[in-house]
């Protein structure tokens, strides 16, 4: 009985974050002028919703190694113009401008402030097995990163590759580009060496025999 309810845990997690992934890219496909469908955020929080319900901890945590360190400055930008507002850096103005995101977009996007959590949350209930998922979340960041430098417009600026959604941070090509994928690098590696940090620290860290 207790294994069935931990089941549909599992199945209603994993669902509501895939149809929330889904519904990103429908909205994407409706409104193109203001969005695309590669937008990191919507790649990761439709696979977390696969790791969730496929219990598999290495695709939610390749997916955590990307938006974690990213999601904090979003979350802390977002709340600051709420409290306030008035913008800090510039990340979330687009949830705040009235012409700016839909109702579906805004729904949406508010992911962006649980989403972290909840996949960590279900890495520690599934355990951690691997150290090296660095090197796969980084792999498909560079897909991504490319696939939306060449598909899309700079004035759409879809992942921050053209130029930074930072508004203090101002830097020509190609030497942005150069210091995008530093940072990045340095976000991914950080992320996952803390995620597995914190996993054995929780004694929720089992390295598969073969790795």
């Amino acid at each position: 009985m207790q294994k069935n309810r931990g089941d549909l845990i599992f199945w209603l997690f994993g669902s509501y974050l895939i149809l929330i992934g889904m519904l990103a890219f429908v909205n994407a496909f409706l409104h193109l002028e203001d969005a695309i469908p590669l937008w990191f955020s919507y790649i990761a929080v439709f696979l977390i919703g696969i790791g969730v319900i496929t219990k598999n901890s290495d695709m939610i945590a390749i997916q955590a190694n990307i938006i974690a360190i990213p999601y904090i400055f979003w979350n802390i930008d977002f709340f600051y113009q709420l409290a306030t507002s008035r913008p800090l850096w510039g990340i979330t103005d687009y949830f705040f401008i009235k012409e700016g995101m839909n109702s579906l977009g805004n729904f949406v996007t508010l992911e962006h402030i649980y989403i972290v959590p909840v996949a960590i949350g279900f890495i520690y209930l599934l355990g951690a097995h691997r150290k090296d998922l660095w090197k796969i979340s980084l792999l498909e960041i560079a897909i991504i990163f490319f696939m939306t430098f060449f598909l899309s417009s700079s004035e759409m600026n879809a992942n921050c590759v053209f130029s930074s959604c930072i508004s203090f941070i101002s830097l020509e090509s190609p030497g942005y580009q150069f210091l995008w994928f530093f940072t990045v690098f340095i976000i991914i590696f950080l992320t996952n060496h803390l995620l597995v940090y914190l996993m054995k620290k929780a004694h929720r860290f089992d390295m598969k025999p073969d790795e």
